[in-house]
């Protein structure tokens, strides 16, 4: 596939070759991407690729021991005011928990153990050192409040997280961001400072590398997304009678997590104040409003539960479900909850919407990471337009779908849309 001129939408991704329907398309890794803070209770994933880690046994024991309040040492005192489902105790729960028991057949789902942060937080865990070290060469050395993060300030930091916890978790991706811009050009200034003392060639190379040069190349991956000011690219709300006063509210929010980070990495926003501007910054959250894609992995929970239901029916299945069932009782509604996020794609940003896309994000049972995967709808010629929807519903009506479609800055004229607009101005009526 390739990036170019598009005669509806300014530029658009179109295929080099055929696809036919059903056909992956595209794989790709996020810029950035992060889990929702509400989720983390829900899903142990790995920061890096959002893969499950640990095994689901103890998963599910440390999930419900957090869910009927029971105290989190794990100790057979604990107890708790919400009754438990019938032939579950408060020591089932705290034996799960600490790996002395484990759900029949569950290891078959495990996800890998889990590796620590390298600078020592308690917030992040990842599914390798691989990720762990990939993770923190390229934001998470900043962004770590562990005693070996980089961060000057960690009660700032600490304060930053808060803040984005309250009001909009979205400021985190955005500062994962700058921080892989600030990592992006360090690691570019070493190489031509490198590459300045290996040869005179290198020399005129290094005359030429100017801060500026470097600090383009760093912001270039998120320059090259479409991006707006955060505050002037949301829709207004419809019960909102101030529009002023929304965006400035929604303007004051970005300037506040901005001076937070600016306090807890002050040696970087000192040395690369491009990167710590207001306006980048708000473009940063702003591109992520306009092109964010959910970030969505499949619970092994949740396929655990489903292998136990498909099991054949017999006396094994019955005695599985024996000790199963009190579980996925406790577990109610909270038993099949995926690891979500928000994402930054490079190449998925550049797909164009349509009400009735050739292409969508799918994830089948391979898919295990946060990777973006998308799937072909239909039949798609080599040299035609990648196209997917921006809704989660498209059955919706014209109206209803241009009504969602607001948040994009947009009112769609697709040939779905175009058609349908026909038939109502045939019919007496203006859309």
């Amino acid at each position: 596939m390739e990036i170019k001129p598009s005669a509806r939408h300014g530029r658009g991704v179109f295929a080099t070759r055929a696809f036919t329907k059903g056909e992956c398309v595209l794989i790709e890794e996020p810029l950035v991407a992060a889990q929702h803070e509400g989720n983390r209770r829900h899903a142990r994933a790995c920061a890096g690729c959002f893969r499950f880690v640990g095994d689901v046994s103890t998963s599910i024991g440390e999930r419900l021991l957090a869910k009927y309040g029971v105290v989190d040492d794990y100790s057979q005192r604990a107890s708790t005011s919400t009754p438990l489902p019938d032939g579950l105790t408060v020591g089932d729960l705290v034996r799960l928990a600490n790996g002395e028991t484990r759900l029949p057949g569950a290891e078959a789902f495990d996800g890998p153990p889990a590796v620590a942060c390298r600078g020592g937080c308690d917030r992040n865990v990842y599914c390798s050192d691989a990720c762990a070290e990939s993770s923190w060469r390229a934001h998470e050395s900043m962004m770590c409040l562990g005693p070996r993060g980089e961060s000057s300030d960690k009660d700032a930091l600490r304060e930053f997280y808060a803040h984005a916890s309250e009001t909009n978790d979205i400021f985190i991706l955005a500062a994962k961001a700058v921080a892989a811009m600030c990592s992006r050009a360090t690691a570019k200034r070493n190489d031509v400072e490198r590459l300045s003392t290996s040869s005179s060639k290198g020399k005129v190379a290094c005359d030429d590398a100017s801060e500026d040069a470097i600090e383009d190349y760093a912001r270039a991956p998120f320059a090259s997304v479409a991006n707006a000011l955060w505050w002037e690219s949301v829709a207004t709300p419809d019960d909102e009678r101030d529009e002023n006063a929304f965006r400035q509210t929604l303007r004051q929010l970005a300037s506040d997590s901005l001076e937070l980070l600016r306090a807890a990495w002050r040696e970087a926003s000192e040395a690369r104040p491009r990167f710590f501007s207001l306006d980048t910054y708000g473009r940063i959250i702003g591109a992520f409003e306009l092109n964010n894609l959910e970030l969505v992995v499949e619970s092994p929970t949740e396929n655990y539960f489903l292998a136990v239901d498909d099991l054949p029916e017999g006396f094994e299945k019955s005695e599985v479900m024996r000790v199963t069932q009190p579980v996925l009782d406790a577990l109610d509604i909270d038993y099949d909850i995926p690891c979500l996020g928000t994402a930054l794609f490079s190449i998925q940003s550049g797909f164009n919407h349509d009400c009735d896309p050739n292409a969508a994000p799918f994830k089948g049972e391979r898919d295990v990471t946060g990777a973006c995967v998308i799937v072909a709808r239909k039949n798609i010629a080599a040299g035609e337009e990648i196209t997917m929807s921006y809704l989660d519903d498209n059955s919706k009506s014209l109206a209803e779908r241009n009504e969602s479609l607001r948040d994009y800055g947009f009112a769609c004229a697709c040939a779905r849309c175009e058609g349908e607009r026909a038939v109502v101005f045939s019919c007496g009526r203006i859309l």
